[in-house]
C-alpha cells in the first residue's frame, strides 16, 4: 500500500500531525505506533499511573535508561516514554504540561534558531483545543483536547 505521508509515533505530536495531514481529503496518510490502542483502564484512569511508570512490568511503557551518567554517581537515568496510542501521554496521569517561557528562550540563546517562546507559542496555540476557548496562550480549535479536571469523573472508553 502506498501513502502520501508515513507517521512514526502515535504520540501527542504524531497524532495532531496526522489529523492535520489527513484535513486535506486528497491525501492518504498512515500513523505507525508500537504500542496498543491506550483504551485499557490503566491509561483512561488517571490513578493507572501508579502501575504504567514504574515499567516494571513494562506495560505501555518503553521504559527506558540512560547510559551511566557522572552526574548521578555512574546510575542510570530511568525515562519513563508511552508505548500506546497517545505515547508518553498516555502514562502521564493525564497531566497537559508545554514547558516554561525561559527554557525556550534558553535554547533560541544557545542556537537553536526558531526555538524561542514567542516563536513556538502559535504552533502550541494551533494545536491546542482548550475547553476554556482561546486567549493569548491557548488554543481553542486544536486537536489535542484540554480540558479542567470534570467532577464526578466517569471513566470513559472509546
Amino acid at each position: 500500500m502506498r501513502y502520501d505521508y508515513v507517521i512514526a509515533g502515535g504520540g501527542s505530536a504524531g497524532c495532531a500531525l496526522a489529523v492535520r495531514l489527513s484535513e486535506d481529503s486528497s491525501k492518504t496518510v498512515c500513523l505507525i505506533e508500537a504500542g496498543d490502542a491506550g483504551k485499557s483502564l490503566l491509561i483512561r484512569a488517571p490513578a493507572g499511573v501508579i502501575a504504567l511508570l514504574p515499567g516494571r512490568p513494562k506495560i505501555n511503557n518503553w521504559a527506558l535508561e540512560t547510559v551511566p551518567q557522572q552526574g548521578l554517581g555512574g546510575r542510570k537515568g530511568y525515562q519513563p516514554r508511552g508505548k500506546a496510542l497517545g505515547g508518553s501521554s498516555a502514562i502521564n496521569a493525564m497531566l497537559y504540561a508545554r514547558g516554561h517561557r525561559r527554557d525556550y528562550d534558553e535554547w533560541a540563546d544557545l542556537g537553536c534558531d526558531g526555538w524561542s517562546w514567542d516563536e513556538v507559542l502559535p504552533y502550541f496555540r494551533r494545536s491546542e483545543g482548550n475547553q476554556r476557548g482561546a486567549d493569548a496562550l491557548h488554543g481553542g480549535d486544536g486537536p489535542l483536547r484540554v480540558a479542567e479536571q470534570q467532577e464526578p469523573r466517569a471513566i470513559a472508553y472509546q
